[in-house]
Protein backbone atom coordinates (compact mmCIF):
# COMPACT_ATOMS: atom_id res chain seq x y z
CA UNK A 1 0.00 0.00 0.00
CA UNK A 2 2.86 2.33 0.60
CA UNK A 3 4.11 1.90 -2.64
CA UNK A 4 0.82 2.94 -4.05
CA UNK A 5 0.72 5.78 -2.28
CA UNK A 6 4.24 6.93 -3.49
CA UNK A 7 2.31 5.73 -6.97
CA UNK A 8 -0.37 8.15 -6.60
CA UNK A 9 1.26 11.44 -5.25
CA UNK A 10 3.97 11.15 -8.47
CA UNK A 11 0.27 10.95 -10.79
CA UNK A 12 -1.28 14.03 -8.81
CA UNK A 13 0.77 16.33 -10.49
CA UNK A 14 -0.51 15.69 -13.71
CA UNK A 15 -3.29 13.61 -13.09
CA UNK A 16 -6.86 15.09 -14.33
CA UNK A 17 -9.01 13.47 -16.74
CA UNK A 18 -9.97 10.66 -18.97
CA UNK A 19 -12.44 7.67 -20.06
CA UNK A 20 -11.84 4.01 -19.62
CA UNK A 21 -14.00 0.81 -18.34
CA UNK A 22 -14.80 -0.98 -15.04
CA UNK A 23 -15.14 -4.48 -14.27
CA UNK A 24 -17.84 -5.75 -12.67
CA UNK A 25 -20.08 -2.87 -12.78
CA UNK A 26 -23.68 -2.90 -13.37
CA UNK A 27 -24.61 -0.13 -16.35
CA UNK A 28 -26.47 2.08 -14.54
CA UNK A 29 -23.76 2.53 -12.38
CA UNK A 30 -20.71 2.04 -15.11
CA UNK A 31 -20.65 5.20 -15.68
CA UNK A 32 -19.19 8.19 -13.77
CA UNK A 33 -20.56 11.54 -16.17
CA UNK A 34 -21.31 12.54 -19.41
CA UNK A 35 -22.65 15.01 -22.47
CA UNK A 36 -23.62 14.76 -25.45
CA UNK A 37 -19.82 14.25 -26.56
CA UNK A 38 -18.28 11.37 -24.30
CA UNK A 39 -19.39 9.70 -21.44
CA UNK A 40 -16.34 9.32 -18.44
CA UNK A 41 -16.53 5.40 -16.18
CA UNK A 42 -17.07 4.92 -12.95
CA UNK A 43 -13.16 3.46 -12.91
CA UNK A 44 -12.13 7.14 -13.70
CA UNK A 45 -13.82 8.27 -10.92
CA UNK A 46 -12.14 5.63 -8.37
CA UNK A 47 -8.97 6.42 -9.98
CA UNK A 48 -9.26 10.32 -8.90
CA UNK A 49 -10.57 9.28 -5.75
CA UNK A 50 -7.87 7.49 -4.46
CA UNK A 51 -5.55 10.48 -5.67
CA UNK A 52 -7.58 12.50 -3.86
CA UNK A 53 -7.81 10.42 -0.72
CA UNK A 54 -3.54 10.44 -0.92
CA UNK A 55 -3.01 14.15 -1.39
CA UNK A 56 -5.79 15.10 1.36
CA UNK A 57 -3.62 12.78 3.31
CA UNK A 58 -0.47 14.88 2.84
CA UNK A 59 -2.43 17.70 3.80
CA UNK A 60 -3.96 16.63 7.24
CA UNK A 61 -2.45 18.40 10.44
CA UNK A 62 -2.16 15.04 12.46
CA UNK A 63 -0.42 12.42 11.00
CA UNK A 64 -1.37 9.93 13.33
CA UNK A 65 -5.11 10.27 13.16
CA UNK A 66 -7.69 8.87 10.51
CA UNK A 67 -7.55 10.79 7.58
CA UNK A 68 -11.08 11.23 7.06
CA UNK A 69 -11.89 11.85 10.69
CA UNK A 70 -10.26 15.36 9.83
CA UNK A 71 -10.80 18.86 8.00
CA UNK A 72 -9.24 20.38 4.77
CA UNK A 73 -10.02 23.60 4.05
CA UNK A 74 -12.48 24.07 6.77
CA UNK A 75 -14.48 21.19 5.03
CA UNK A 76 -14.45 17.29 6.58
CA UNK A 77 -12.19 15.17 4.60
CA UNK A 78 -14.72 12.95 3.13
CA UNK A 79 -16.11 16.04 1.40
CA UNK A 80 -13.16 17.55 0.43
CA UNK A 81 -11.86 14.08 -1.49
CA UNK A 82 -15.34 14.08 -3.13
CA UNK A 83 -15.81 17.31 -4.43
CA UNK A 84 -12.16 16.99 -5.57
CA UNK A 85 -12.68 13.88 -7.58
CA UNK A 86 -15.88 15.21 -9.31
CA UNK A 87 -13.99 18.18 -10.39
CA UNK A 88 -11.19 15.54 -11.70
CA UNK A 89 -13.77 14.18 -13.83
CA UNK A 90 -15.02 16.67 -15.04
CA UNK A 91 -11.94 18.14 -16.52
CA UNK A 92 -12.25 15.24 -19.00
CA UNK A 93 -15.06 17.48 -20.50
CA UNK A 94 -12.65 20.43 -20.77
CA UNK A 95 -9.86 18.32 -22.46
CA UNK A 96 -12.08 16.54 -24.81
CA UNK A 97 -13.42 20.08 -25.83
CA UNK A 98 -10.08 21.74 -26.18
CA UNK A 99 -8.65 18.66 -28.43
CA UNK A 100 -11.31 19.28 -30.81
CA UNK A 101 -11.11 23.50 -30.83
CA UNK A 102 -7.23 23.45 -31.26
CA UNK A 103 -7.44 20.21 -33.81
CA UNK A 104 -5.11 18.12 -31.64
CA UNK A 105 -4.88 13.83 -31.60
CA UNK A 106 -2.43 12.12 -30.24
CA UNK A 107 0.06 10.26 -33.07
CA UNK A 108 0.95 6.88 -32.72
CA UNK A 109 4.21 6.97 -31.03
CA UNK A 110 2.79 8.97 -27.51
CA UNK A 111 -0.54 6.87 -28.08
CA UNK A 112 2.44 3.37 -27.77
CA UNK A 113 4.26 5.48 -25.00
CA UNK A 114 0.82 5.82 -22.83
CA UNK A 115 0.42 2.26 -23.28
CA UNK A 116 3.65 1.01 -22.52
CA UNK A 117 4.11 3.47 -19.58
CA UNK A 118 0.58 2.21 -18.29
CA UNK A 119 1.05 -1.47 -18.61
CA UNK A 120 4.18 -1.18 -16.91
CA UNK A 121 2.62 0.23 -14.03
CA UNK A 122 -0.50 -1.93 -14.27
CA UNK A 123 1.86 -4.87 -13.70
CA UNK A 124 2.77 -3.49 -10.24
CA UNK A 125 -0.57 -2.16 -8.90
CA UNK A 126 -3.02 -3.83 -11.15
CA UNK A 127 -4.57 -6.51 -9.09
CA UNK A 128 -5.31 -3.79 -6.39
CA UNK A 129 -6.86 -1.30 -8.69
CA UNK A 130 -8.85 -4.34 -9.83
CA UNK A 131 -10.02 -4.49 -6.58
CA UNK A 132 -11.04 -1.29 -6.47
CA UNK A 133 -13.05 -2.10 -9.64
CA UNK A 134 -11.19 -0.10 -11.80
CA UNK A 135 -10.04 -1.75 -15.28
CA UNK A 136 -6.28 -1.47 -16.74
CA UNK A 137 -8.47 0.83 -19.82
CA UNK A 138 -9.52 3.18 -17.39
CA UNK A 139 -5.98 3.14 -15.57
CA UNK A 140 -4.44 4.07 -18.56
CA UNK A 141 -6.61 6.50 -18.95
CA UNK A 142 -6.92 8.26 -16.12
CA UNK A 143 -3.32 8.54 -15.42
CA UNK A 144 -1.35 8.43 -18.81
CA UNK A 145 -3.30 9.58 -21.89
CA UNK A 146 -5.05 12.77 -19.90
CA UNK A 147 -1.60 13.55 -19.02
CA UNK A 148 -0.50 13.57 -22.12
CA UNK A 149 -3.62 15.55 -23.90
CA UNK A 150 -2.93 18.73 -21.42
CA UNK A 151 0.76 18.69 -22.26
CA UNK A 152 -0.22 18.83 -25.59
CA UNK A 153 -2.90 21.65 -24.96
CA UNK A 154 -0.64 23.35 -22.58
CA UNK A 155 2.01 24.05 -25.56
CA UNK A 156 -0.92 24.67 -28.04
CA UNK A 157 -2.03 27.39 -26.00
CA UNK A 158 1.27 29.08 -24.16
CA UNK A 159 4.02 27.99 -26.99
CA UNK A 160 4.60 29.99 -30.13
CA UNK A 161 1.21 30.94 -32.25
CA UNK A 162 -0.48 29.72 -29.24
CA UNK A 163 -3.27 32.39 -27.84
CA UNK A 164 -1.40 32.71 -24.92
CA UNK A 165 1.90 32.72 -26.47
CA UNK A 166 4.55 33.78 -24.33
CA UNK A 167 7.24 35.51 -26.45
CA UNK A 168 11.28 35.10 -25.75
CA UNK A 169 11.60 38.48 -23.74
CA UNK A 170 8.72 37.78 -21.59
CA UNK A 171 10.12 34.23 -20.57
CA UNK A 172 13.87 36.08 -20.44
CA UNK A 173 12.19 38.48 -18.11
CA UNK A 174 10.97 36.19 -16.05
CA UNK A 175 13.28 33.93 -15.36
CA UNK A 176 15.76 36.44 -14.96
CA UNK A 177 13.64 38.48 -11.80
CA UNK A 178 12.69 35.48 -10.44
CA UNK A 179 15.98 32.72 -10.87
CA UNK A 180 19.78 32.54 -9.89
CA UNK A 181 22.17 30.10 -12.23
CA UNK A 182 24.73 28.91 -10.29
CA UNK A 183 27.35 26.14 -9.94
CA UNK A 184 28.57 25.12 -6.44
CA UNK A 185 31.22 22.42 -4.77
CA UNK A 186 30.78 21.56 -0.74
CA UNK A 187 33.16 20.43 1.42
CA UNK A 188 31.69 18.56 4.71
CA UNK A 189 32.90 20.01 7.70
CA UNK A 190 32.60 16.90 9.76
CA UNK A 191 33.93 13.11 9.94
CA UNK A 192 31.76 9.78 9.56
CA UNK A 193 33.54 6.91 10.99
CA UNK A 194 32.65 3.13 9.44
CA UNK A 195 29.95 2.82 11.90
CA UNK A 196 28.14 5.81 10.49
CA UNK A 197 29.23 8.38 13.55
CA UNK A 198 29.30 11.91 12.50
CA UNK A 199 32.03 14.22 14.35
CA UNK A 200 32.43 17.80 13.63
CA UNK A 201 35.93 18.49 12.51
CA UNK A 202 38.57 20.18 14.73
CA UNK A 203 39.21 23.94 14.27
CA UNK A 204 42.43 22.75 12.84
CA UNK A 205 40.88 20.28 10.21
CA UNK A 206 38.07 23.08 9.44
CA UNK A 207 41.06 25.56 8.62
CA UNK A 208 43.24 23.12 6.59
CA UNK A 209 39.91 21.94 4.82
CA UNK A 210 38.87 25.79 3.91
CA UNK A 211 42.16 26.72 2.88
CA UNK A 212 41.85 24.18 -0.24
CA UNK A 213 38.68 25.76 -1.22
CA UNK A 214 40.16 29.52 -0.46
CA UNK A 215 43.34 28.82 -2.90
CA UNK A 216 40.54 27.46 -5.61
CA UNK A 217 39.06 30.81 -5.29
CA UNK A 218 42.46 32.66 -5.64
CA UNK A 219 43.14 30.91 -9.15
CA UNK A 220 39.69 31.11 -10.70
CA UNK A 221 39.68 35.02 -9.91
CA UNK A 222 43.13 35.13 -11.34
CA UNK A 223 41.75 33.12 -14.66
CA UNK A 224 43.99 30.49 -14.36
CA UNK A 225 41.50 27.82 -13.37
CA UNK A 226 37.59 26.85 -13.74
CA UNK A 227 35.01 25.52 -11.15
CA UNK A 228 35.16 22.35 -13.11
CA UNK A 229 38.58 22.56 -12.95
CA UNK A 230 38.27 23.10 -9.51
CA UNK A 231 35.82 20.53 -8.61
CA UNK A 232 37.91 17.54 -10.35
CA UNK A 233 40.88 18.97 -8.42
CA UNK A 234 38.69 18.62 -4.92
CA UNK A 235 37.53 14.95 -6.30
CA UNK A 236 41.03 14.06 -6.30
CA UNK A 237 41.74 15.16 -3.03
CA UNK A 238 38.89 13.68 -1.47
CA UNK A 239 39.45 10.02 -3.28
CA UNK A 240 35.54 10.46 -4.30
CA UNK A 241 34.49 8.86 -7.16
CA UNK A 242 31.61 11.06 -8.57
CA UNK A 243 31.47 14.92 -10.05
CA UNK A 244 31.46 17.58 -7.41
CA UNK A 245 30.35 20.25 -9.60
CA UNK A 246 26.76 20.81 -9.19
CA UNK A 247 24.79 23.34 -11.24
CA UNK A 248 21.29 24.75 -10.80
CA UNK A 249 18.98 27.62 -11.94
CA UNK A 250 16.59 27.98 -8.84
CA UNK A 251 14.17 30.27 -7.52
CA UNK A 252 15.92 30.85 -4.12
CA UNK A 253 12.68 31.98 -2.23
CA UNK A 254 11.15 28.27 -2.81
CA UNK A 255 14.26 26.27 -3.22
CA UNK A 256 14.75 23.79 -0.25
CA UNK A 257 18.36 25.41 0.21
CA UNK A 258 19.83 26.02 3.61
CA UNK A 259 18.93 29.82 4.09
CA UNK A 260 22.39 30.78 4.86
CA UNK A 261 23.21 29.48 0.77
CA UNK A 262 20.38 31.51 -0.20
CA UNK A 263 21.70 34.76 1.62
CA UNK A 264 24.83 34.07 0.15
CA UNK A 265 23.77 33.42 -3.47
CA UNK A 266 21.41 36.50 -3.63
CA UNK A 267 24.19 39.11 -2.35
CA UNK A 268 26.23 38.00 -5.40
CA UNK A 269 26.90 39.32 -8.39
CA UNK A 270 26.84 37.46 -12.15
CA UNK A 271 30.56 36.16 -12.27
CA UNK A 272 31.34 36.42 -8.70
CA UNK A 273 33.08 33.21 -7.06
CA UNK A 274 32.85 33.02 -2.92
CA UNK A 275 33.17 30.07 -0.34
CA UNK A 276 30.86 30.27 3.42
CA UNK A 277 30.34 27.98 5.85
CA UNK A 278 26.87 26.74 5.21
CA UNK A 279 24.75 25.48 8.29
CA UNK A 280 22.48 22.43 7.26
CA UNK A 281 20.27 20.86 10.22
CA UNK A 282 22.83 19.46 12.67
CA UNK A 283 25.68 19.68 9.86
CA UNK A 284 27.96 22.14 8.23
CA UNK A 285 29.69 22.33 5.26
CA UNK A 286 32.10 24.92 3.39
CA UNK A 287 30.40 25.69 0.15
CA UNK A 288 32.29 27.68 -2.83
CA UNK A 289 29.80 28.84 -5.38
CA UNK A 290 30.35 30.70 -8.49
CA UNK A 291 27.24 32.42 -9.65
CA UNK A 292 26.72 32.25 -13.15
CA UNK A 293 25.14 35.03 -15.58
CA UNK A 294 20.99 33.84 -15.91
CA UNK A 295 20.84 36.42 -18.59
CA UNK A 296 23.06 34.29 -20.89
CA UNK A 297 21.82 31.22 -19.56
CA UNK A 298 18.18 32.41 -20.70
CA UNK A 299 18.93 33.39 -23.42
CA UNK A 300 20.66 30.10 -24.58
CA UNK A 301 18.06 27.58 -23.69
CA UNK A 302 15.40 29.40 -25.11
CA UNK A 303 16.58 28.63 -28.51
CA UNK A 304 16.67 25.13 -27.63
CA UNK A 305 13.12 23.97 -28.69
CA UNK A 306 13.38 21.14 -25.46
CA UNK A 307 14.97 23.59 -22.89
CA UNK A 308 12.48 25.83 -23.96
CA UNK A 309 9.46 23.64 -23.26
CA UNK A 310 10.31 23.18 -19.46
CA UNK A 311 10.95 26.57 -19.28
CA UNK A 312 7.48 27.94 -20.24
CA UNK A 313 6.14 24.53 -17.80
CA UNK A 314 7.88 25.95 -15.15
CA UNK A 315 6.51 29.62 -15.72
CA UNK A 316 3.27 28.96 -16.91
CA UNK A 317 1.73 25.35 -15.68
CA UNK A 318 0.24 26.57 -12.33
CA UNK A 319 -1.80 29.04 -14.24
CA UNK A 320 -2.90 26.42 -17.21
CA UNK A 321 -3.60 23.84 -14.83
CA UNK A 322 -5.49 26.39 -12.45
CA UNK A 323 -7.71 28.03 -15.82
CA UNK A 324 -8.77 24.18 -16.22
CA UNK A 325 -10.14 23.49 -13.18
CA UNK A 326 -11.77 26.73 -13.17
CA UNK A 327 -13.31 25.59 -16.22
CA UNK A 328 -14.37 22.05 -15.18
CA UNK A 329 -16.00 23.97 -12.09
CA UNK A 330 -18.12 26.23 -14.60
CA UNK A 331 -19.43 23.49 -16.63
CA UNK A 332 -23.12 22.88 -16.80
CA UNK A 333 -23.73 20.25 -19.63
CA UNK A 334 -22.36 17.59 -17.84
CA UNK A 335 -24.52 15.13 -16.25
CA UNK A 336 -23.16 13.40 -13.15
CA UNK A 337 -24.60 9.62 -12.10
CA UNK A 338 -24.90 10.72 -8.64
CA UNK A 339 -25.94 7.40 -7.63
CA UNK A 340 -22.59 6.01 -9.02
CA UNK A 341 -20.74 7.76 -7.22
CA UNK A 342 -22.26 7.29 -3.61
CA UNK A 343 -21.32 3.58 -4.56
CA UNK A 344 -17.81 4.75 -3.32
CA UNK A 345 -16.63 6.10 -0.29
CA UNK A 346 -13.07 7.19 0.48
CA UNK A 347 -12.91 4.79 3.30
CA UNK A 348 -11.95 2.11 1.19
CA UNK A 349 -8.95 3.39 1.04
CA UNK A 350 -8.40 4.03 4.06
CA UNK A 351 -9.37 0.36 5.59
CA UNK A 352 -7.24 -0.76 2.91
CA UNK A 353 -4.17 1.73 4.43
CA UNK A 354 -4.94 0.58 7.59
CA UNK A 355 -4.92 -3.14 7.27
CA UNK A 356 -1.67 -2.82 5.44
CA UNK A 357 -0.19 -0.53 8.15
CA UNK A 358 -1.37 -2.83 10.94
Amino acid sequence: MEKLKKFSAVLLAAVFIVSGTTACASDKKSWAAKNDSMTVPIGSYICYLYSEYNNASSQVTDSTKSVLSQKIDSKDATSWIREKALNDVKTLFVIDSKMKELNLKLDDTESKTISSAAASQWEQYGTQFEKWGVAQSSFSLSFYESSQKLAQIFYATYGNGGKKAVSDADLKSYYVKNYSDFSYISLPLYKSSSSGKVTAMTAAEKKKAESEFDGYIEKIKAGTMTMQQAADAYKTSSKSTSDQLQSDMANLSSSGYPDDMKKMISAMKSGEVKAQEISSGTTSFYVMVMKNDIDKTISDEVKDETKRKSLLYTYKYKEFSESISKEAEALKDVTVNDSALNSYDPSMFETDSSSSAS
